[in-house]
């Protein structure tokens, strides 16, 4: 064998084992097709901010209807960008699919509630327990505006290392129902002094949880209450942040 065909087969053979090496990607699929927001231009910043960090296979589902357990098992982690808005935004998922999300989270997989979808499906009360925290009739939100998210959970893995505090502008939720068994990663204070001109509601000059988790049968559930636009989804805070959560979901066993 030549001293080049030597060389070639080296360098093929160390080049299979680098992929060898290289873990396998996280698959995610994103639900959406209904919302009372921008979910067509949100859905693709972020599919966008996931795939280009090269650690996730990324795939979009705009009709869940029908869904069933077989749709979502290939993945491993579900990411919402959904709200019907008390079904006056589209129609509910149907039983089946309602059922293939729980039990997608409770056989140990993992589910990422993006900023609106926190306001889906009123009434169902295992939506609420599956996400932890659910827009609800005491829920409000002041004017779109600056404000700082303060770390108040520096060694879980989405938020070790961050700086304490980032800056964002956005919109920033109040009053969610939330369940017992969220664990807080971060808040940001609702100031008492940003008030709506037409509303002339205000903040309510207490710190807001912004990004929580919680067990849900063997699985994690990841929310963030920031990102209402593409403009606030600009924010490097909302981008890693996302990125974690999403990585976060691996399964152990991988």
């Amino acid at each position: 064998m030549s001293r080049f065909c030597s060389m070639l087969l080296a360098i093929i053979i160390g080049l299979g084992s680098l992929l060898a090496q290289s873990p396998p990607k996280v698959k995610v699929l994103i639900l959406t097709g209904v919302s009372n927001h921008q979910w067509p231009a949100t859905t693709q910043v972020l599919r966008q901010i996931l795939e280009q960090t090269g650690r996730f296979e990324v795939r979009v589902n705009e009709e869940v209807r029908g869904n069933g357990s077989e749709t979502f098992a290939p993945y491993d982690v579900l990411l919402l960008n959904y709200t019907d808005r008390q079904q006056t935004e589209g129609p509910w998922w149907d039983n089946q699919a309602r059922e293939a999300l729980l039990d997608f989270v409770r056989n140990g997989k993992a589910l990422v509630c993006y900023h609106a979808s926190n306001n889906a499906f009123w009434g169902w009360e295992e939506y609420d327990k599956l996400v932890g925290g659910t827009w609800r009739e005491k829920a409000n939100h002041t004017p779109y505006h600056s404000y700082t998210v303060k770390i108040v959970d520096t060694e879980n893995p989405i938020t070790k290392g961050m700086p304490p505090t980032f800056a964002e502008t956005d919109e920033l939720y109040e009053g969610l129902t939330l369940q017992p068994s969220i664990h807080v990663l971060a808040t940001a204070y609702d100031d008492p002094n940003n008030c709506g001109k037409q509303t002339h509601h205000c903040g309510t000059g207490t710190d807001q949880p912004m990004m929580r988790t919680h067990k849900y049968g063997l699985g994690r559930v990841f929310q963030t209450t920031l990102g209402h636009d593409v403009k606030a989804m600009e924010s490097p805070g909302f981008r890693l942040t996302l990125v974690r959560e999403a990585q976060n979901g691996r399964p152990p066993e991988r």
